[in-house]
Parts: C-alpha cells; structure tokens; sequence
C-alpha cells in the first residue's frame, strides 16, 4: 500500500503545519497516512503519555482534513535520524516540519528535518512554519543531471495535477565554468558561448515533458548566479520547490548535495528532495 509517513513532534504550528500538508497529499493520492513519534530510549511515562496526546491531536488534525482518511499511529523508541531511515525504506515520502526564522537563526527542528532529508531512501517533503498565503507554481531545479531528470518529471506531474504552472530554473555559475576571477575580458565572450549551451541543456531536460503534459504551463528560466539564491527567490512565491539530491559516497548517508541542502537551510516553500 501507498503510504506517506509525517514527523509528530510535541505540537505546535511546525507539527501542524506538517501534519495538515501531509494529510492533504495522502487524500489526493489516496495513501495511508502514518503519524509517526519518536521518544528516547530512556523516556519517563509522562513524556510518553504526552507523546500519545500529541498523536491522537495530529489524527484529529487528518481527519479535519478528509474524514476519510485511512490514518495509522506509531509511537518509536530510539532516534530520530535511525527511526526515520528505517521507515523512510516502506514509504513513498516522508514529510517533517521545519521552524522558520526567516533566515535569522537556526533550530534544533530545522536541522533536525536536514539530517533526516540526508538519511532517507524516500522522497522527503520539509513543510516550513509559516502562513503559505495564495502561492501558485511548482519551482524546479534543473542540472541536466539524471537526478535533475528525476525531479523534473516529479515536479511537472505535481504541476499538472495541482494545475499550476511549472517553473523550471537552470541556473549555473559563470566565474566556475570560465575562470572569470582571471579576467582581461576574455571570459566574457565564453561566457556568452556558455549562456547559449545552458540554455540548450535545459531545453532538452524540458522536451520530453512537453511531450509528456502537451497542456501545462512551463516557464523557464535560464541564469548566471548562485543556484541555491536563483531556486530560493524563485520559490519565494510558490506553492512547492523540487531539487534533487547529489549526495554520493560514503558521506552520502550524512550529507545532501550542497543544492539541496542550501534550499533547505533557507525553507521559503514546502521543498522536496529526491535522490
């Protein structure tokens, strides 16, 4: 069975705001919901007794969202980042909350939702504490890699189902890929050279979803900068940010690829990462 497991925290507007995105997915796709709460190995019987108030309240939040939802609770033992890897193996996502600072500061949720993020063999939703107000389109990030591929295709079947326009960026960086901080001018015209074939790469990454959605509405973007800032502003005003993972090696259980976790240290939009 489809299932979409969320992180229950012990309540509040992140967990809230979590658990309401993740029942919202698993009504339109018809999936069980599993509310999942993790509580240490040497927890005392009134931290477990508020850990189970804290999932019976998330199950009550799903079904005000569709009564009909098929929802399952699970309380763990053990640690989050070991829990969650686990059951990240049976699922098809799994979403978790993230406090927002607004960029200022950092917290224990925000860096916990990362750690999680690196560890999981499922997509992973990281939904931010903060009013989504009236968004609109489904921001991308494309490389032209097989993982970019991957979530693009994820991002234009959200897009179409959703109808909401797709919004692909493909951003790279000049000074990288022409040695600009050695200047005397020279760069400049490989650069212009360099624009035209990002571009190219970028519209072969988006010919087989024109292929695959004829009617959606795809809108591309093609720019020299820093691609975290470039996706970031991007999604500032979009209802969902898709990047793909290019975590690899040994550290690729610990760490994201330096994209994906950018976005994800400055959460603007409900972001999913693919690996």
């Amino acid at each position: 069975m489809n299932e979409i497991a969320v992180g229950v925290g012990t309540g509040g507007s992140a967990t809230e705001r979590a658990v309401g995105w993740a029942a919202a997915r698993a009504s339109r796709s018809g999936s069980r919901l599993r509310l999942v709460q993790v509580v240490d190995e040497a927890s005392s019987e009134p931290a477990e007794v508020r850990a189970r108030e804290c999932l019976d309240e998330a199950a009550a939040l799903a079904a005000s969202v569709d009564a009909g939802l098929e929802v399952v609770t699970t309380l763990e033992r053990g640690s989050p980042i070991d829990v969650f890897e686990r059951i990240s193996a049976d699922v098809e996502m799994l979403v978790v909350g993230s406090d927002w600072h607004g960029g200022r500061r950092a917290s224990r949720r925000r860096v916990l939702s990362l750690r999680i993020a690196a560890v999981s063999r499922a997509a992973v939703a990281v939904i931010p504490d903060r009013d989504p107000g009236e968004r609109r389109g489904i921001v991308v990030g494309v490389d032209g890699s097989h993982i970019s591929d991957h979530a693009l295709a994820f991002a234009a079947d959200e897009a179409e189902r959703a109808g909401e326009p797709l919004i692909a960026v493909h951003s790279w960086d000049v000074v990288a890929m022409v040695g600009g901080e050695y200047g005397y001018g020279a760069p400049l015209i490989a650069a212009d050279d360099l624009a035209r074939a990002e571009s190219e790469i970028l519209d072969a990454a988006l010919a087989p979803v024109a292929a695959a959605h004829p009617g959606l509405d795809v809108r591309r973007t093609v720019v020299a900068g820093d691609p975290v800032h470039d996706l970031t502003e991007a999604a500032s005003e979009a209802s969902m940010l898709v990047v793909g993972s290019h975590g690899r090696g040994a550290l690729a259980r610990f760490l994201l690829g330096s994209v994906s976790q950018g976005v994800l240290a400055d959460l603007v939009a409900p972001t999913i990462v693919l690996r």
